[in-house]
């Protein structure tokens, strides 16, 4: 419907949405379909170029995710250098820190370099839903560490963040993850 009452940038978004909503249900090939989707509307729109690099990462997130090993992560570096929207910058590096994170052991220092660069632009800029995001990966790499006290708490930093922005289901989810610790 948008694209054929050619409002492109508003499709473009909504193939981003469902990307990632579909990437939440664990179905990683629809999500790098609708990115590789939003990716063309943006290109065509010739607008929001920091919405393609996301879009980019994003698909790359997916395929780590469905344990795809041949990621050039050198470039996914790069496009996060080209990245000028500061809400962008902040969920990029989180994804990037949950790319390197799954795509083999051995970059576990660099992903909590990439969580903690997450951290500060997040703080920064007072995106306190990312920011709860930051941390529940931050306790997702101490759990790889096996750093029990540092998971509990950065599982609670995410928690009250959540109830500050009222997130009252991901509350109760990462409530029941710490107690299960």
């Amino acid at each position: 419907m948008l694209e054929r009452s050619n409002q492109l940038a508003f499709a473009a978004a909504v193939n981003t949405y469902l990307g990632m909503i579909y990437f939440t249900m664990g179905d990683y090939e629809t999500s790098q379909k609708q990115y590789e989707r939003a990716i063309s509307l943006n290109r065509y729109c010739n607008i929001f170029p920091s919405y393609i690099i996301f879009n980019k990462i994003l698909k790359v997130l997916a395929k780590a995710m469905s344990n795809e090993k041949n990621i050039k992560l050198n470039e996914i570096f790069n496009l996060h250098e080209n990245i000028e929207n500061k809400w962008i910058e902040g969920l990029a590096s989180n994804y990037i820190g949950i790319i390197l994170l799954n795509i083999n052991d051995q970059y576990v220092s660099e992903a909590e370099d990439w969580v903690k660069r997450s951290v500060e632009t997040n703080q920064k800029y007072g995106m306190m839903w990312n920011l709860a995001n930051d941390y529940v990966l931050y306790a997702e790499l101490f759990k790889r560490k096996g750093e029990q006290s540092k998971v509990k708490e950065n599982l609670n930093k995410a928690i009250e963040i959540f109830k500050e922005c009222g997130a009252d289901g991901w509350v109760e989810k990462y409530e029941k993850e710490l107690a299960s610790l």
